[in-house]
């Protein structure tokens, strides 16, 4: 009797997989009939034109990319890991090898090209920053009845040399005196931040400084004098009575960072465990007063003199600009943060995507959060399902961050059918990709951190074909050289492999895609 019932249980619980597994191929299929790619006719380039965005993106499964695909996921390092692949053509749009590519994942630094290529679309790869320095009142004899404003950008490759050349540049245009103050002009939503989804561990490195309205060298102090002559006091661990504070400098990535207080002039110094007392940079955790406070001293040195007196207070400022300094073109700030995977440089290339439209209102606390809103509604304009992009920051660093490889194949294919091979593509990392005696060309994004290493891009396969290809692998092992080779492996392979000539789209093909999609999936989960 008992092992009638448990053989009952068995069938029971074996027909009622059963049942959602064919569930889920239902819903992966209508998911992918509804999914559409809204593009537009490209600016450049030697693509033709793709389908048209009301004709909806369907799965059409190529045999000779899924079977290099299937072969790749038997790999022994992939076993324990979680894998997603994608790859779609870009003539059509169609998905031509799925393995968990509608499912999100951690995407570390791949999460950079929303918010670059949102950047790029939204503001045009000629946009220049534009910081400026404006006065509030008028100038007579070489003084400025006034206060001095300082208008930030959020200019991520502003130094303290533009600054000084930006205040030489004033005092040889007369302007030597200044009744009021030199100030920062107010930005709507703006402010210093640290997305709060960040990691302890991130905080007071380098690879992560803080984000904010005036960026000066990247809002690291590299040492030397500081600014106005400031007093600095050095705090170590066992000095520190912060429990937060104390724990984050006794980790062994050795962080250091500063905080300025401009009423008293004071730096406290705040460095890792063991205390290496005036070594090393310094994470400038309030950039906003710590910069304007470089500001001043980049004006004293320009021979500016402030007479400090108090100015009315305006409920509207009317500022003249005096003299102000451009950035290089967007672009080639695009292509630094993609090619060095710049964290700083993303955060604030979403603020600019946040006073880059029309909308003023304060719907969102953050500058970021406004930034992260814009991004969604770009991404909808052209088909991003918004259900397969979860993000909290513009770099990839949170790991709250969850996307799918479809969403990334989606916007690397609207922007080389936009702007073509010479627009936004070209701002990726690139090189040839050989597979045998059969070589492709790839232009790529990268993403790593603990656990995780991933990879999207355009990839031009041996007998000319372009591919969208994205992959995501999740929960590995700490070692990473054997899964980064085990990834450039697959893309070496897909170089060499071309695409079946595409037939005709028959009512049983959709059964076939359910079957060789349910067998890519089930070989990245039951591997030897």
């Amino acid at each position: 009797m008992k092992n009638s019932s448990l053989l009952l249980a068995s069938l029971l619980l074996v027909n009622t997989w059963s049942v959602c597994e064919i569930l889920t191929n239902k819903s992966a299929s209508a998911r992918a009939e509804r999914s559409s790619s809204k593009v537009h006719r490209r600016a450049s380039g030697t693509h033709r034109a793709i389908a048209p965005a009301t004709k909806p993106a369907q799965m059409h499964i190529d045999l000779p990319i899924t079977n290099a695909v299937n072969s790749w996921l038997k790999r022994h390092e992939l076993r324990n890991s979680q894998v997603a692949v994608e790859v779609m053509d870009f003539a059509t749009g169609h998905v031509v090898c799925s393995s968990q590519g509608e499912k999100r994942f951690t995407p570390a630094s791949t999460a950079k090209v929303f918010s670059t290529a949102c950047a790029f679309e939204s503001l045009g790869g000629n946009y220049r920053y534009t910081t400026a320095i404006a006065g509030s009142g008028t100038i007579t004899n070489g003084k400025l009845k006034g206060d001095l404003y300082l208008m930030p950008s959020e200019d991520p490759t502003l130094s303290y040399g533009d600054l000084m050349r930006l205040f030489g540049e004033l005092a040889n245009k007369g302007v030597k005196n200044v009744e009021g103050s030199l100030k920062l002009s107010p930005t709507p939503s703006g402010g210093d931040h640290f997305v709060p989804s960040f990691l302890n561990e991130d905080f007071g490195q380098e690879w992560m400084p803080v984000s904010s309205d005036l960026v000066v060298d990247s809002n690291i102090f590299g040492g030397g004098n500081p600014p106005n002559n400031a007093k600095v006091i050095e705090v170590d661990s066992s000095q520190e009575f912060n429990a937060h504070s104390k724990s984050i400098m006794r980790q062994d990535l050795y962080p250091g960072w500063l905080v300025y207080d401009d009423r008293t002039n004071t730096i406290r110094s705040y460095r890792g465990y063991p205390v290496a007392t005036g070594r090393g940079p310094l994470v400038v955790s309030n950039p906003n007063t710590f910069n304007l406070a470089l500001a001043r001293t980049a004006a004293k040195n320009a021979g500016i003199k402030f007479s400090g007196k108090s100015t009315a207070a305006e409920k509207e400022l009317n500022l003249s600009v005096l003299v102000e300094h451009k950035s290089e073109p967007l672009s080639k700030i695009i292509q630094t943060c993609l090619h060095q995977s710049d964290n700083l440089y993303a955060q604030q290339l979403l603020r600019s995507v946040a006073i880059g439209g029309e909308n003023k209102s304060n719907d969102h606390p953050s500058m970021e959060e406004k930034g992260l809103a814009r991004l969604r509604g770009w991404l909808a304009s052209f088909g991003v399902p918004l259900s397969e992009v979860v993000l909290k920051d513009g770099c990839g660093l949170s790991r709250k961050d969850c996307v799918t490889p479809h969403a990334l194949n989606m916007v690397l294919r609207h922007m080389l059918s936009k702007y073509g091979e010479g627009g936004y593509v070209s701002l990726l990392k690139g090189g040839d990709v050989k597979h045998g005696q059969k070589s492709g060309s790839w232009k790529f994004k990268t993403g790593a951190m603990d656990s995780v290493r991933c990879i999207t891009g355009v990839l031009k396969n041996s007998g000319g074909q372009t591919l969208l290809v994205t992959v995501m692998v999740n929960g590995h092992a700490p070692g990473v050289g054997d899964v980064r080779t085990s990834i450039g492996a697959l893309v070496s392979t897909l170089a060499g492999t071309q695409m079946q000539a595409p037939q005709e789209v028959k009512t049983e093909t959709k059964v076939e895609t359910k079957s060789v999609t349910t067998k890519v999936e089930s070989k990245t989960e039951s591997k030897p």
